[in-house]
């Protein structure tokens, strides 16, 4: 079998037509993979330009912006102790750090747990208030390392809360349980402060009525209202019937 022939490639007229298109291939891939990047990239580069042109630091010295940099950061300190103010204002527990950081186990709890029904089972005794809810709302058994520290917080809270309702003299305590714990958090999901919502329904008149309001503002037992209601009490000593929810406050 003849090989097909070579020969009219050496023509001069089909050297040119190559070399032509050479060139053209040439041309394109230089457009295309060098000439519109490197415009791509000049336009970017411009934009930053002038977007560093038009900020306001552009036309200051290193040392003017060294300036700015300890005025800002004096701004966050002072940011800070403020919000450490707040947050103790407002905090429900004197010793929230160490609440916070102590390790709690089941026994612990257990103990605390039968210590507190205890002592506001005598307190109401000598105070002469009904406690209705011995319980407390609590339960005994705990499952997880994680339960019993969220337990443990909730006893606090109700400890608290009933501490408070006692010592300002209502009539009787007819209920109070801890709802489930809620956690607020910034927006890149660090954990601000935690909230420990109790319910709680109670009998008392109109004299006590306001004392025990105003006590819940008061330093070192912030509780914040979550609803209220208030009824006609069921008898004539116990002429009113409050149902709330209050949440104590755990910061970070």
């Amino acid at each position: 079998m003849k090989r097909p022939s070579l020969q009219f490639l050496k023509t001069e007229r089909m050297q040119v037509v190559l070399i032509l298109l050479f060139v053209l291939a040439s041309a394109f891939l230089t457009v295309r993979f060098v000439l519109i990047p490197q415009r791509e990239l000049a336009e970017n580069n411009l934009m930053v330009r002038q977007q560093l042109e038009s900020s306001r630091y552009a036309s200051l010295a290193i040392t003017n912006m060294q300036a700015i940099a300890d005025h800002e950061a004096a701004n966050l300190v002072t940011l800070s102790n403020e919000w450490s103010r707040i947050a103790e204002r407002l905090a429900t527990f004197p010793n929230q750090t160490v609440l916070r950081n102590t390790a709690v186990n089941r026994i612990d709890y257990k103990v605390q747990l039968y210590e507190i029904r205890q002592r506001l089972q005598s307190k109401s005794d000598e105070l002469k208030i009904q406690l209705m809810p011995t319980e407390l709302g609590l339960d005994e058994t705990v499952a997880s390392g994680d339960a019993i520290r969220e337990r443990m917080m909730q006893l606090k809270a109700v400890e608290k809360l009933a501490d408070l309702s006692l010592d300002r003299q209502i009539t009787r305590l007819v209920e109070i349980y801890p709802l489930s714990p809620v956690v607020h958090k910034d927006k890149k999901g660090r954990t601000i402060f935690e909230e420990y919502p109790i319910r709680i329904e109670c009998d008392v008149d109109f004299e006590h009525l306001f004392t025990v309001f105003q006590s819940v503002f008061e330093e070192n037992q912030v509780f914040t209202f979550r609803n209220l209601r208030i009824e006609s009490g069921p008898t004539f000593e116990s002429k009113l019937r409050v149902k709330t929810i209050l949440s104590a406050l755990l910061f970070e």
